[in-house]
């Protein structure tokens, strides 16, 4: 690697190494270091990691394989590798860690967010199941895939995630067949370690279950607010309101009430709303002092979860490694890490850049930058020649020792021999 760095290298995707400062401040490196038995010998892991991560952020859904060796010979470098290892050596890398290792990747990683300011404790987080459609051979429990009314097999992954910052926390996966009680207690559980306090969890339907809802308030302090399904017992209930009972608010006519239900222990608040088609809309949570102007909007920001998964498909979240679980899940945690860093550079570029999605940061940041790298020194010197966006990318990563420092991150690129970058815009 030192002898390529120092020949120098030429590349038509110079703004790879615009991620490598974001990889430093989330602490992607240590993280990385964390999946899998320790080797001995051959490609050290935590570089195979990164390939990974970068693999996200370039759209290389399909793995190492999708990659063209002869026409990205930089692409290695980028994980701290001369080459580009084989989809082999990936797959085994993903094969040995096991699942919890890639759960406890992501709490260090909830957490790091946590101490960075980047995600604040005290605000609703999203909760949702998603299917990921498999045609294999193996025998394996159906789900129901809801969006085209079928019953299916499907890797189903289930995310929590910061309702104000829009930052996933925990991704799990699970095979065909998994219930919702089955995983929400481990979700909540590591969600509540990530943020170190109760907290509101908001739900779809697939959530409405009194002894699931019971578990949660009582044995991990987590309140769900779920929408209310539809039963001639709830009808009725919703009929028997009177008008007097219903106040006008911001988000329409709300009667507020008190409520039961099946295997739960206590009163539930319920937030009835009835449409002017005179259609019902029901939420209910155990957090019996929630009023309407809370609730109403609250669930309305359950649609971020969805926007994510239609959002950061580029990043390959809906691409399976293997059928394996514990590849699956290593593979997960390291497409978090993708996010994060996307997510964390368009944040620093500027409003106009927020809410651009990593296929659109990857077309105007990446794909096509002319550039040269090269090692003068300790220091590895990345000029990037002229490209549309450029003053953007200048503004935040023009002395970057100093911003880096400024923010207390050790600016030395440790799979990168602890050399520092430095950027030069022509």
């Amino acid at each position: 690697m030192t002898a390529l760095l120092k020949r120098g290298v030429t590349t038509t995707s110079a703004g790879g190494f615009f991620f490598i400062p974001y990889l430093l401040q989330l602490g992607g490196h240590g993280l990385a270091s964390s999946l899998g038995p320790a080797k001995r010998e051959g490609i050290p892991q935590e570089r195979i990691a990164l390939g990974i991560v970068f693999e996200s952020i370039f759209g290389y859904t399909a793995g190492i394989r999708a990659v063209d060796a002869v026409s990205r010979a930089d692409f290695g470098l980028l994980s701290g590798l001369p080459f580009l290892p084989s989809s082999s050596t990936q797959y085994r890398f993903l094969q040995r860690v096991p699942v919890r290792h890639g759960l406890d990747f992501q709490t260090a990683l909830g957490k790091r967010l946590v101490s960075l300011g980047q995600v604040t404790p005290g605000f609703p987080v999203n909760v949702d199941g998603h299917n990921l459609k498999t045609y294999s051979r193996k025998e394996m429990k159906l789900s129901f895939i809801t969006k085209e009314d079928r019953y299916g097999k499907a890797i189903r992954t289930f995310y929590t995630q910061d309702q104000e910052s829009k930052k996933p926390l925990i991704a799990l996966a699970a095979y065909s067949g998994t219930t919702v009680s089955q995983v929400t207690r481990q979700l909540a559980a590591r969600t509540r370690d990530i943020l170190g306090q109760d907290f509101l969890m908001v739900a779809d339907k697939e959530w409405y279950c009194g002894q699931l809802i019971q578990e949660l308030h009582k044995q991990c302090g987590v309140s769900v607010l779920t929408p209310v399904k539809s039963s001639p017992k709830r009808m009725a209930e919703f009929d028997a309101v009177p008008l007097d009972r219903y106040d006008r608010t911001l988000v329409g006519n709300i009667a507020t009430l008190y409520t039961s239900m099946t295997n739960f222990d206590g009163p539930l608040r319920l937030l009835l709303k009835k449409r002017r088609d005179g259609k019902y809309f029901a939420l209910i949570t155990p957090a019996t002092k929630m009023t309407a102007d809370t609730a109403m909007p609250t669930y309305t920001k359950r649609w971020r979860i969805e926007n994510f998964f239609a959002d950061n498909a580029f990043l390959g979240v809906d691409h399976l490694p293997s059928l394996n679980l514990n590849a699956i899940q290593t593979m997960l945690s390291l497409r978090l890490l993708a996010y994060h860093v996307v997510d964390n550079f368009r944040h620093d570029l500027g409003p106009n850049y927020r809410n651009k999605t990593p296929e659109l940061i990857y077309r105007e940041f990446v794909d096509g930058v002319q550039g040269r790298v090269q090692l003068r020194g300790d220091i590895i010197e990345v000029s990037v020649y002229g490209f549309e966006h450029q003053d953007a990318a200048a503004a935040i990563l023009t002395n970057l020792d100093a911003k880096l420092e400024a923010r207390g991150v050790d600016s030395r690129i440790p799979w990168l021999g602890n050399r520092r970058l430095r950027f030069a815009f022509h």
